[in-house]
C-alpha cells in the first residue's frame, strides 16, 4: 500500500496579552476561566461510542462528511440520510445500487478494498472514516490526529451489525432513525423465526471459482440470519469463511444452498459459481442440487451489504426461497 507521511493536525492556542492596560491581570484571569468553561462544555457534549473492535470513537459534534471503505457503511449512511460520502472506487456498482442516479455525485477514493489510498482519504478531510476491522485497522495509525475511524466487525452476527447501525446513528445525530430501523428489522426477524418450521438445512457459499470457495460461519451477519430461521450447522468463530470441500458439504447434504458469485462484484459478466461447480460429480450428488434448490443471490447484497438494512433483504429472500408457502401468506 502506498503510504504517505503522517499528517498531524494540532490546535495551537495563542494568548493575547494586553500590555498597555492597567487591568491586564484581571482580564487574563477572566479569559482563562472562560476557556476552561468552554473546554469543559465541549467535553460534556462529546459523542462517544464503542466500535466493532472494542475501541472508543469520540466526536465533538455529529459527523456530516465520511469516507466509507466498507459497502455496508454506505448503505447505513444512506438510510440515515447522509450523502456527503467518499467511497472505495471498487464499490461503484454497489453505490449505484444504493443511490441510483445520485451515485455520480459521490466522490471516490483510489486504491483497493484491502489497500485504500491513504493520501486520498487525508485529502478529503472527512469527519469520520468507516472501515472493516479487517483489513482497515492497518491504516488507522496513519489517520490519527486527522480523522477518527470507526471499524465495523463482521463477527457477532446480525446483532453486531445492528449495534454498528445504532452507533453510526449516534455519531451522525440520527440515533432515533437508526433505532427505529433496527427495531423494524428485529420485529421482522422475530416474526420470521416464529413462522419458520426450521426443517430446512441451509448453506451459503461464496467464491469465484470451483476450486476457490468458502462457507461463512454462523458469526457472519448473513449466515446468522439463516441460522435463526433454519438449520445452519456451519460452526466456527469469526467472520472469515471456512474452506470446506464438497465431500464435507455432502456429509451434511443441505436442503437449500445460496450461492454468492463474488467474481461478479468486479465483472458482472463473469460466470456464476454454481455453473462452474456443475461439472463436479460431488456437486451433482447434493440434495439441494437434485431438488433444484440452489439459488444464485446478488453478491452486492449478500456479500457486500451483509450489515445494516441489507440484512432485511437477505431475510426476505431467504424466507421466500426456503418457505415459499409462508412467504406468500405474509
Amino acid at each position: 500500500m502506498q503510504m504517505t507521511n503522517r499528517r498531524v493536525i494540532t490546535g495551537v492556542f495563542f494568548a493575547c496579552l494586553a500590555v498597555a492596560l492597567t487591568g491586564c491581570g484581571t482580564t487574563d484571569a477572566k479569559d482563562s476561566s472562560n476557556h476552561t468553561v468552554k473546554a469543559a462544555s465541549a467535553d460534556a457534549h462529546a459523542i462517544t461510542v464503542t466500535d466493532g473492535t472494542g475501541a472508543k470513537v469520540t466526536l465533538q459534534k455529529p459527523a456530516t462528511s465520511f469516507v466509507c471503505l466498507d459497502p455496508s457503511a454506505i448503505e447505513m449512511l444512506k438510510d440515515l440520510g447522509e450523502k456527503d460520502i467518499a467511497y472505495d472506487n471498487g464499490d461503484q456498482l454497489f453505490v449505484k445500487m444504493v443511490f441510483g442516479s445520485y451515485a455520480s455525485k459521490l466522490k471516490q477514493i483510489g486504491g483497493s478494498w484491502e489497500q485504500p489510498n491513504v493520501e486520498d482519504i487525508l485529502a478529503d478531510h472527512p469527519d469520520l472514516v468507516i472501515g472493516d476491522a479487517y483489513p482497515h485497522a492497518e491504516i488507522k495509525p496513519a489517520l490519527k490526529g486527522v480523522a477518527p475511524m470507526y471499524l465495523i466487525s463482521r463477527s457477532g452476527g446480525y446483532k453486531q451489525s445492528m449495534q454498528d447501525f445504532v452507533n453510526l446513528g449516534v455519531l451522525t445525530g440520527h440515533k432515533a432513525t437508526a433505532e427505529r430501523d433496527v427495531k423494524a428489522f428485529m420485529q421482522d426477524l422475530h416474526t420470521s423465526v416464529k413462522a419458520s418450521p426450521k426443517n430446512e438445512t441451509s448453506l451459503i457459499i461464496w467464491g469465484d471459482s470451483p476450486t476457490d470457495f468458502e462457507v461463512p460461519t454462523v458469526d457472519d451477519p448473513s449466515a446468522s440470519v439463516l441460522a435463526a430461521i433454519s438449520k445452519y450447522p456451519w460452526g466456527g468463530k469469526g467472520a472469515q469463511g471456512m474452506n470446506l470441500s464438497l465431500d464435507k458439504i455432502l456429509q451434511v447434504n443441505p436442503d437449500v444452498i445460496f450461492v454468492e458469485s463474488i467474481a461478479k462484484l468486479d465483472n458482472p459478466k463473469a460466470p456464476t459459481l454454481s455453473s462452474q461447480l456443475a461439472s463436479n460429480p460431488l456437486w451433482a450428488q447434493l440434495k439441494a442440487v437434485k431438488d433444484h434448490h440452489v439459488y444464485e443471490v446478488n453478491p452486492e447484497v449478500w456479500h457486500s451489504d451483509r450489515g445494516g438494512l441489507g440484512l432485511e433483504k437477505i431475510l426476505d429472500q431467504a424466507m421466500q426461497k426456503m418457505y415459499p408457502s409462508l412467504h406468500e401468506t405474509k
